[in-house]
């Protein structure tokens, strides 16, 4: 089909093709065909021929250059491209492809400076490139760890991104808020400070805020660091330059900033926002730390090499979990190095935890073939030190000649030594029941709080211990900060800070509410901010929206207090899952080691089941979370009672059910209630073959298929 000649001309120079590039139109048609139909070869031998005739013309070299992109010819896209831009420095799709080509030949950093002309020059006439160019940068900034910069580059992508992208982009961000490995505070949105002033002010915010709508944020953190120079008791300017680093990716000079905005601040909420982000932005150039190691290896004999650590008696083998198909193959074997035989540990009901072994590393084990058709092989990994160096020499011990050892090294990985006290590892008993191993957990981590963290001193503080700031009046907001730091490392590793009563134990106030109104902007709320929500005292309307956002981000103790409250408001509650509140609710507690609470809860769920029709599938379900939590502790005085419940109200109606119900308890270590005499009835040792019944099921499920869980 003829192009259109009053359509645009496609070589970017803004004319109608009729007015600029009409003498190449019909050989343009041609190649374009041909690219079309996969004949990329073709299509370049006759741009080639095309660009001899017509020497450096636009429409021909932005055409190769794509068409090279496509075949993966990177370099000489470059190339062209550069010689192009040499000459027509303003040519928009060209600096586009310019910046995809270098990004994707000699790597980010040396397409930086052709990213930033990029993002200037093509937002408004190719958005769509430049979101592949964006979420490009945010996977590489992820794999640094330059956490704010990952997200914001995400945002980038899905401004510019066309309609049809946009949801999954959207979804991606999504993930990125709900992942647990992520410290809060750098989740969720940091939006720019407002900056008043006078008229020359406001010019220049105006122009710093443009750039950083395009994703330049490097000019736009040297505009707010001048407008800082003319507002020197203003701390806003400093906070924008701190984000705009953090997002451009240079994590140090972010921190820098954001210290001076907490310095600046009059408002403590304010200070303890930059201040807490600037902590955990240092962690990426903190200079007392402690590296990971691996020493790794090649296995000769997988199946002799198992019998061997099993043997050992240093090394505690790991149950792993089924491999999930859609996942990546997950080690052999995983086995603990511990600090004493496994063998000693004491008798579980004497069980403390200054009693539990030090994990002094890790083993990790791949059969042939799990890794990309490695050989097998062997890594001890651990935390660079004496600890690490014994772990090594019992392992090798321990293999023998099974392994041919390489040199050990870093992985690359480290961990702030204010940080590394909280990430230390214990192992316990084979058998420990889950809930006395969390019980315990609960405990270590609570002292550790208590005794290492308060005495230990942190580059935040200047130096001094938690407890030594604490009598210090100007370190308040630093120290609230490195309590909010503390709050995110403690929620990541599994454990729920009590923050008023550790902020009560140094004699410090915790910060205000945030003042909230009908028309505050709450998805534009950060993470500290969210916090401090008056949870009692928002709309319905309001408080909803908070809950879908608490469940997203998964702050426990925010969560919990969010979900509380919700349950106050019926109105809300036709807007939500109300057993899904009940159930997360529950698991909570059982996670926080609040079992009493979390049985509370299940029972509460319970309720408002059999309140509803058709209630026997979601009571069963209940009934059967219940009895999940109950075996993690084989001592709970009421698993029994429950156990006759399944043997002879649920056993006759669903008999299937039973072999799946004894594997459970055998795994718990629990004789099954099925054996106990005075519960066998002829309906509770009568099943027909099949699988097992899930709910919704009109038969049961067909042999071999798992055991349905509520979730």
């Amino acid at each position: 089909m003829a192009m259109d000649v009053y359509a645009p001309c496609p070589c970017g120079s803004g004319k109608k093709l009729k007015f600029c590039c009409q003498n190449i139109a019909e050989d343009m048609d041609r190649i374009s065909r041909l690219i079309e139909n996969n004949q990329s070869r073709q299509a370049l031998q006759q741009l080639e021929a095309l660009d001899r005739k017509s020497p450096g013309h636009a429409w021909v070299i932005t055409t190769q250059a794509v068409v090279l992109l496509e075949t993966g010819e990177t370099l000489e896209a470059r190339n062209r491209l550069r010689q192009f831009i040499d000459k027509h420095p303003e040519h928009e799709f060209a600096a586009v492809l310019y910046a995809a080509a270098t990004f994707q030949h000699d790597g980010l950093d040396a397409a930086r400076p052709a990213i930033s002309r990029a993002f200037q020059k093509g937002a408004k006439k190719h958005p769509s490139m430049l979101s592949g160019i964006a979420a490009a940068m945010s996977a590489v900034f992820r794999g640094r760890g330059r956490i704010l910069a990952s997200r914001e580059h995400l945002a980038l992508s899905l401004r510019f991104a066309p309609e049809e992208q946009r949801q999954e982009i959207f979804v991606r961000m999504l993930e990125f808020d709900s992942d647990a490995s992520v410290v809060y505070p750098l989740r969720s949105a940091h939006p720019l400070p407002a900056i008043t002033g006078e008229d020359d002010v406001v010019a220049e915010v105006r122009k710093a805020h443009k750039y950083a709508a395009v994703g330049c944020w490097n000019t736009a953190a040297e505009i707010f660091e001048k407008l800082s120079e003319k507002t020197p008791d203003a701390a806003e300017p400093w906070h924008a330059a701190g984000l705009c680093h953090a997002w451009f990716g240079d994590d140090a000079a972010a921190a820098a900033a954001l210290h001076r905005a907490a310095a600046t601040y009059r408002d403590p909420s304010a200070a303890v926002e930059c201040e807490t982000l600037a902590q955990v932005l240092d962690w990426s150039s903190a200079t007392d730390r402690i590296s990971r190691s691996e020493l790794p290896g090649e296995i000769t004999s997988v199946g002799r090499l198992l019998t061997a650590l099993d043997a050992t008696p240093r090394l505690q083998r790991l149950e792993l979990p089924p491999q999930d198909p859609n996942a990546p193959p997950q080690p052999t074997a995983i086995y603990q190095v511990l600090s004493f035989n496994r063998d000693e540990f004491p008798p579980l009901g004497e069980l403390s935890v200054d009693r539990l072994a030090k994990v002094l590393g890790e083993v990790i084990i791949f059969d042939a073939g799990q890794q990309e058709k490695e050989p097998p092989s062997i890594d001890v990994v651990g935390q660079e030190g004496p600890a690490f160096h014994d772990a090594c020499d019992i392992v090798r011990s321990a293999c023998g000649e099974l392994v041919v050892w390489k040199p050990s090294e870093p992985t690359g990985e480290f961990t702030p030594r204010e940080v590394a006290i909280l990430s230390s590892q214990r192992a316990y008993p084979a058998k420990c029941p889950v809930a006395l191993r969390r019980r315990l957990e609960h405990e270590r981590m609570q002292s550790v709080v208590d005794g290492e963290w308060k005495a230990t001193p942190q580059p935040a503080l200047q130096g001094r211990t938690p407890a030594e700031a604490a009598t210090t009046p100007e370190m308040r907001v630093k120290l609230l900060s490195a309590i909010y730091v503390l709050d995110a490392v403690t929620l990541r590793a599994g454990f729920e800070l009590d923050m008023p009563a550790l902020m009560g134990s140094l004699s410090l106030e915790p910060l205000p509410a945030i003042a909230v109104t009908p028309e505050t902007p709450l998805n534009s709320l950060s993470p500290l901010q969210w916090l401090r929500l008056p949870l009692a005292e928002l709309s319905d309307a309001q408080l909803t929206a908070v809950v879908n956002r608490a469940q997203l981000v998964h702050h426990d103790r925010f969560l919990y207090e969010t979900l509380k409250v919700i349950l106050q408001r019926p109105e809300c509650l036709t807007e939500l899952d109300q057993p899904r509140i009940y159930q997360t609710l529950a698991d909570l507690c059982r996670v926080h080691n609040r079992r009493d609470e979390a049985l509370h809860w299940i029972e509460e769920g319970r309720r408002h089941a059999e309140a509803g029709a058709q209630h026997f599938e979601k009571v069963w379900s209940w009934d059967l979370r219940e009895l999940l939590m109950r075996l993690e502790d084989p001592a709970d005085p009421g698993l029994k009672a429950l156990g006759r419940k399944f043997v002879q109200y649920y056993s006759p109606k669903l008999p299937q059910m039973r072999p799946y119900l004894e594997q459970m308890f055998a795994i718990a270590g629990i004789p099954s209630p099925w054996l106990d005499v005075s519960l066998i009835t002829e309906a509770s040792v009568t099943g027909t073959a099949g699988g097992l019944w899930t709910p919704g099921a009109a038969e049961p499920a067909a042999a071999g298929s798992k055991l349905w869980i509520p979730t």
